[in-house]
């Protein structure tokens, strides 16, 4: 009988092994618990989130700044450090992320950058939202009167009681968003009714950002101590050695800030129209159907964030279809000039400048190198597309009996009025002449009747 002993024995040490096993795994799942404390309040490292908001306000850049507060938020980081250089942008989306900064969870340091950067428009209200503002020593604050999508004022396009009612609203916004945060009120509303700017050391002394910093780091390093109102109260700031860990904009967001220019809206209308219509002209050719109305789906939605010319997109329509027309009917040219005219006039008045909701001084107009080279261009293409096509009406057919006309090929048994068969375009064929040919020599197709043909000696020598 075996001894019991080692089985007892190694009985324990399972038992053993297991136990040491469950208390380690418990030891790791509860240190990757999300907000389980694993160090004593103060001991944990300093982390800060930073995201870049570089270009124009849209929505593309809003869902960008919520979803960065988000994770600032859910991973418990100690601020998020938002780097600005902004033009402007539209008005509503720009009064939405003034509205999520404040209801912030987190504290966000706004810092203006790098050299030569602006806060404009738009940028003056994000700037003055932010919980510590910070200014490169070259950058610089201000003019944020409303305009409209082409740079003009309100009142010039939209009348004195629509200029008003834009105005008001948007002085106050500002005025309420300096004093939420301490900020010199009296300074955001002239900046709004009077569209004055500030250099970052003017913008310091009066008020309107907390201090200067020469990169994003060191504006992190600098809010060390401060005391700032969030959603939930006053916090005091812990920033000094913090690790900066950057949030890159996901995919969507790039595309909706990518489609939010105009030049690129108005590029995918005319890549629309041309794959619809040689869809049409060409049934079953599938690309560029497909890619045509992708384009169309992208200027759609790219047609919601900026203000478009219902007009110019008709306008725009009109000339493809002139130009397509062109390269199918003969007008003699007259089609294709009258669709590069209206392409042309789509373009200039592609973006709706009477749009009143933008605080972008003629950033959103569409530039000279696309407006005017953009029809040449298009007009060209179809004018080579036609004359392809009408290359390849005057060619020779290539499928069936009349394509063998004139093909040549070998006789491959003697020839004569008796028939005899020939080797053409890759087939044998049942083959007479009226003369005698021998096996071997080379022959010219003259006429086909059925499925025989009547050839001659190459160069009509038998």
């Amino acid at each position: 009988m075996a001894d019991p002993a080692p089985r007892s024995a190694l009985a324990r040490f399972v038992l053993l092994a297991a136990a040491a096993l469950l208390l380690l795994a418990t030891a790791v799942a509860a240190a990757e618990v999300p907000g389980a404390p694993t160090n004593p309040a103060g001991a944990a490292a300093v982390r800060v989130l930073t995201m870049e908001i570089d270009g124009p306000i849209t929505l593309g850049m809003r869902e960008y700044l919520e979803s960065a507060l988000a994770r600032a938020r859910d991973e418990h980081f100690d601020a998020l450090a938002v780097r600005l250089d902004t033009p402007g942008g539209e008005y509503e989306t720009t009064r939405r992320m003034v509205q999520d900064l404040q209801e912030s969870a987190v504290p966000v340091i706004i810092w203006v950058g790098p050299a030569g950067a602006h806060a404009g428009s738009a940028g003056v209200f994000i700037t003055l939202a932010g919980h510590v503002a910070a200014m490169h020593p070259t950058s610089n604050i201000g003019a944020a009167h409303p305009v409209t999508g082409g740079g003009r004022d309100v009142e010039a396009e939209g009348g004195k009681d629509l200029a008003l009612k834009v105005v008001n609203d948007a002085a106050a916004l500002a005025r309420s968003t300096a004093a939420w945060q301490g900020r010199n009120a009296a300074w955001a509303e002239k900046a709004v009714r009077e569209s004055v700017a500030l250099t970052a050391e003017e913008a310091v002394k009066e008020r309107v950002v907390d201090y200067l910093a020469p990169d994003l780091a060191a504006a992190v390093a600098k809010a060390q101590g401060r005391e700032v109102k969030l959603r939930a109260g006053v916090v005091s700031l812990r920033t000094a050695g913090a690790a900066l860990t950057p949030q890159p904009p996901t995919i969507r967001q790039l595309l909706l800030m990518f489609i939010a220019h105009p030049g690129v809206v108005a590029i995918l209308s005319l890549l629309g129209m041309l794959g619809i219509g040689i869809e049409f002209y060409h049934p079953g050719a599938i690309f560029p159907g497909v890619i045509g109305a992708f384009c169309l789906f992208l200027v759609f939605v790219g047609s919601q964030l900026i203000p478009v010319n219902v007009g110019a997109v008709l306008l725009v329509i009109v000339g493809v279809g002139l130009l397509i027309a062109e390269a199918f009917i003969t007008t003699h040219g007259l089609a294709g000039l009258g669709g590069a005219v209206c392409l042309l006039l789509g373009l200039l008045f592609f973006v709706d400048t009477a749009a009143p909701g933008w605080f972008e001084p003629g950033a959103l107009a569409l530039s000279p190198w696309l407006v005017w080279p953009t029809p040449a261009v298009v007009a060209a293409l179809v004018l080579f597309m036609a004359w392809k096509i009408a290359r390849a009406r005057r060619a020779p057919l290539q499928l069936g009996s009349p394509a063998l006309i004139g093909a040549t090929g070998e006789a491959l048994e003697d020839l004569g009025p008796g028939g005899g068969e020939a080797f053409l375009h890759g087939e044998y064929w049942r083959a007479r002449s009226a003369t005698p040919i021998p096996k071997g020599s080379r022959v010219r197709v003259v006429a086909v009747v059925g499925l025989v043909v009547t050839v001659e000696g190459e160069r009509g020598v038998g």
